[in-house]
This record gives C-alpha cells, structure tokens and sequence, in this order.
C-alpha cells in the first residue's frame, strides 16, 4: 500500500452520488490547495444571483462587471476569491495558466490587463477540509477525481455541468450521470 501523499492540487472533485441533500450535492469543485495540512477548494458549478460588480469596490471592465459570482463553498461566505488565466501565465499557484487570489486589491493589477485572452472568475465562501478529511472522503467513495483543465474550469458554472463532466469519464460515471438525484430511487 502507498501511503506517500498525493496532493488533488489542480483537479476536480465530483459528487460521487451519495451527497443527496447537502451542499455539496453534485458539486464539482477545483482543489486549489492541498497538503498533509489540510484544503482548500472552490464550487465552480453554483452561481449565485450576485454580480461582479456588486461584490468588489473597482472600477473593472462592464463585461466583469455582469459577470455572476459563483457560491465557493460552505465555509465563510463573506470571504472573496478570484481565480484567473492567461495564455501568457505559464506558471500559476492551482496549474499552469491558472492562479487563485484572495487578496482582491491584487485585482487591480489584473484589471489594467491588456490581454484579451485572460479570464476571471470570482466566488464567494470556499469549501475546506481539515488534515485527512478529504483523504477520508475519498477512501468512502463520497467523490470522483478528474483532471482540471482551463476549459472546465471557466465553461462550467452551472449545476448541470456536473454530468457533463461524469459523462467524459468511464462507463460507470456515465450511468451515474444519467441516474436520479437519489441513488435510493434506483
């Protein structure tokens, strides 16, 4: 058995079915950080009925402006994240060409940007798990592990991406994808 760590840092997350009635019900959620020490992860399929514009105190392009701000997770609500690319970033603190920032005056810089090719997304709360809770999760088959790459990341905001996702996965997630929302109704 390999008990050397293997960090989720750049994947997704996905229910794996058995979330029926939590939060995190169909979630597929980026794992931004991850370590021994616990992580950190954002929703990327909850939008919220929130604005851009309505969160942070910039002047920032009308097109981020409307964007809608997605729900990160259960855990603090009031804390703001934005999660960035850019072709011409080829390093990035989640995967290459993709950073988290949690400080939202580091926006400034972004928002003087130039290139069209960037793209931004802001949340609100995150999702975090203590020291071995994930790896806990994991073990129960509570979720699945995909790669992230920039495409899902910034196409899939809404709760029906989660199938979407699961139907490019094996032929056991693709059943998965095209059952009901309770496995118990099977």
């Amino acid at each position: 058995m390999n008990n050397e760590f293997q960090s989720l840092k750049g994947h997704l997350l996905l229910d794996a079915g058995g979330m029926y009635g939590s939060s995190f019900h169909h979630s597929v959620i980026l794992m931004c950080q991850h370590s021994p020490q616990g992580a950190f992860g954002l929703v990327l399929n909850q939008p919220s009925n929130n604005r851009v514009g309505e969160i942070l105190p910039f002047t920032l392009p009308p097109d981020i402006k409307q964007q809608s701000v997605r729900n990160g997770g259960p855990v603090d609500q009031q804390s703001v994240h934005i999660i960035h690319s850019d072709t011409f970033m080829y390093q990035g603190n989640i995967m290459p060409n993709l950073s988290l920032m949690q400080d939202i005056n580091d926006l400034n810089d972004l928002k003087n940007s130039v290139n069209s090719n960037q793209k931004i997304e802001v949340f609100t709360g995150y999702s975090g798990w203590g020291p071995g809770q994930i790896e806990s999760e994991i073990a129960r088959k509570s979720w699945l592990i995909h790669p992230a790459s920039i495409e899902l990341i910034f196409n899939h905001s809404k709760q029906s991406d989660w199938r979407d996702i699961l139907r490019q996965m094996d032929w056991q997630q693709r059943l998965l994808a095209n059952g009901p929302d309770d496995l118990s109704w099977n």
